[in-house]
Formats: C-alpha cells, structure tokens, sequence
C-alpha cells in the first residue's frame, strides 16, 4: 500500500505542477483553441492535438492517465522556436475523445501515426514520455521511416521490467478510487474530457493496455537505427535503473541518461536539467 501510495501520489504531483505552470503561462497547453485540431479515426474516436511552430516536425507524447499536453509546457516555446510542434492527446486522455475499443498500445500507437501522416509528409523527432515513451518506441518499430530521432524517457519495454508489486498497484485501480483519492483533479479532468461520464470506462481500457503490454523484445530494439536517447529518474517508482541500461544496450544507436534525484517524472523533477539534454540531442 505504500509503494502504491507513492507511484500514484507522484503522479498527482505531476498534474499539480502543470497546473501551476499552465496558470503562469499565457498559452493554455492542451486547452488552446488557436492551436487545436481533431482527426478522426478509422474507428470515428476524434483525437485532440495542437501544433505549435514552424520547421522540420516533432511530436510529443505524453504520459498515461494523470498526463495530457500540459506536461510538455516548458518544452514547447523552445522547441517551437525552430521547429513544428506536433503535441499529441493521447485517447481517452484530455479532450481526446475515448471511443469503444479497448486500448492498446498498438491502437495508440496507430492514432499517433494517423495524426504524424495527417500533419506532415517529412520524418519527424518523437519525444515519449512513460505512456508516450512506449508508444514513441512502438511507432519507431513499425514505421522506422517515419521517425528519425527518438527520445525514450521513463518508458518501459515489458510488463515484467516494472519493480515488483506496480503490476498489482495498477490492477486495483478503478476511476472510483481515483476520483475519491484526487476529486479536484477528476473534477478538473472530466471539464476537458467530451464524454465525462465515461470516466470510469476510460480507466478501465488504460488500465487494460497496461495490463496487456506486448513485450517489445530485444531482437526487435536492434532493429531501431535512428538515434535515441534513453532517458530515466534514478529514483523510478515504476522502473530501475537497471531496466533503462538494458534498453540502451539493446540499442544500435543510442545514448543514456540517468537523471539524478528523480522519480518517474523527470520533465517536472528536473526541467532545466530535461531541457539541457534535450534541446542539444534535438538540435544535433
């Protein structure tokens, strides 16, 4: 109970501070009518992204459940500088509508690719947090001339590469005991979401993709040519760091950082740090 206790505390922690950021910041991430746009699905499910900025593409996704756009608030007007951001609302998540399949990581993965196409013919940079990192991995996999440059962070590759008890955490979860847990943050959720009364579908078809994750296994990893940078919280709750070691030795082509004093959620724990690694891996 505590370590669960703690994985999703750190979580919540992770939509505070965006919130905190998102009521300094001018732009409304994830919420912003002058960027937003939906494509629909072969499914009809309409997913929500925005697009900020002009130049060679890159797409950011984010992470699961607790994670929307907002994440990547410190990330965007930098990279947007010289670049087209792509921001991408995973289903289910924000304003992204949730449809009636149960979700997948390849399902999910094919939404990010119907957008990508939708928004660019050119080779694109993904960056992919925990959620977003799986799904920046799976991509690169199944379309290796879509993607060019890959950030991996706080992903994991296999059900069995979570620290022991997270599967059992995750499982118990329902959209009940989260919106008991974290009313302000439901509440807050369930103004963005088109179909609020499915909260509790929602957490149910997340919880089945990560519950059903299909191990991405090594032979596969050493098909991954581009450049990526695998990037990860020494203090993990999910994940050791002994998994994001195996990931980089996987690796044709990759590099590693371990991000000191921090948890899973490395873009909040350490920004100014994120963006120094970043930025420079982007740019190069």
């Amino acid at each position: 109970m505590k370590e669960k206790f703690r994985i999703i505390y750190s979580l919540f922690i992770l939509t505070m501070i965006a919130k905190a950021i998102n009521a300094q910041s001018t732009v409304p991430y994830g919420n912003n009518s002058d960027a937003g746009h939906y494509l629909k699905m072969d499914d009809s499910t309409k997913i929500y992204y925005e697009v900020y900025g002009n130049g060679r593409p890159v797409v950011l996704l984010h992470g699961g459940l607790f994670g929307d756009i907002s994440e990547y608030e410190k990330l965007i007007p930098k990279l947007s500088e010289h670049l087209k951001v792509i921001t991408i609302e995973t289903r289910g998540h924000g304003k992204s509508e949730i449809g009636n399949k149960l979700f997948t990581y390849e399902l999910m993965t094919q939404d990010a690719y119907s957008v990508i196409k939708h928004e660019t013919s050119d080779s694109t940079i993904v960056i992919g947090f925990s959620d977003g990192a799986v799904i920046a991995m799976t991509l690169t996999i199944a379309h290796p001339e879509l993607v060019r440059k890959m950030i991996f962070a706080g992903g994991n590759v296999s059900l069995e590469d979570y620290r022991p008890g997270v599967w059992e955490d995750l499982k118990n979860l329902t959209g009940k005991s989260i919106e008991r847990d974290y009313p302000d943050f439901v509440k807050d959720r369930k103004k963005m979401m088109p179909q609020p009364d499915r909260w509790n579908d929602f957490v149910e078809k997340l919880k089945h993709a990560w519950l059903n994750q299909t191990k991405i296994e090594p032979a596969q990893l050493k098909t991954v040519k581009c450049p990526v940078l695998v990037v990860g919280g020494d203090r993990d709750q999910y994940n050791a760091p002994d998994n994001f070691l195996s990931v980089y030795k996987s690796l044709p082509n990759a590099a590693l950082a371990i991000i000191p004093n921090s948890d899973h959620i490395v873009f909040y724990r350490r920004p100014d740090l994120m963006e120094d690694i970043v930025i420079p891996f982007v740019k190069e």
